[in-house]
């Protein structure tokens, strides 16, 4: 038993390294694919790439993915801060088993994307985005916000087919699941509560 339980904290742990690597290689590639942009491009300045379908526009947006919520960038970073503590509380809950290790690595997706965008504004007090359907007019992008709404949809296509309300509530931090099992945190808690009631009254007896 002690084994089993030594084989699981060293799997958490190399789990979380592998999430931290993750997390910092797709920040280290938004970052650079930035830096790159704005040293060779100049604002408003369109580089096709594919003709007049898709190509490279350097703006500055003060908003969010796709311009929303344009020059509310104390907002963003606040809200970026919440996300941060939600992915993390969320990724701590889904260590439990790899049922969930595709989950995992799209919160890890979501989190250096939210990063790579959070280092932006906290730095330049605006967002470098740079990719451009130009045939559609599509709002201009980058990679971070790539990582972001691409992988959140994948989360919503997850939880449609793949798994369980159950889940959620794994994800949530109300349930656990182990051993094929899904084990309610607050039925866990009341069981354990009666155990004790039991043994106090046993030993009262006694």
């Amino acid at each position: 038993m002690l084994f089993y339980l030594e084989l699981k904290n060293m799997n958490k742990k190399k789990n979380i390294t592998a999430a931290v690597i993750l997390a910092a290689i797709l920040v280290i590639v938004d970052q650079i694919t930035k830096y790159a942009v704005v040293k060779n491009m100049s604002i408003g300045e369109y580089k096709p790439l594919i003709g007049d379908v898709f190509g490279l526009e350097y703006i500055k947006n003060t908003g969010s993915a796709w311009g929303m919520l344009s020059s509310h960038t104390t907002l963003l970073i606040i809200l970026s801060l919440i996300i941060f503590i939600l992915i993390i509380y969320g990724y701590k809950n889904l260590l439990c088993s790899d049922r969930y290790k595709i989950l995992r690595i799209c919160l890890v997706v979501v989190f250096g994307g939210a990063i790579g965008n959070l280092i932006d504004r906290i730095r330049l007090k605006y967002v470098v985005d740079f990719l451009y359907f130009k045939l559609i007019d599509f709002p201009i992008f980058n990679f971070a916000d790539i990582c972001v709404t691409v992988t959140l949809f994948l989360l919503i296509l997850l939880f449609i087919f793949k798994y369980k309300n159950k889940d959620f509530d794994v994800l949530l931090g109300e349930a656990v699941y182990s051993d094929g099992k899904y084990i309610d945190k607050n039925e866990s808690n009341d069981s354990d509560k009666n155990d004790t009631v039991e043994n106090e009254t046993d030993e009262n007896e006694a």
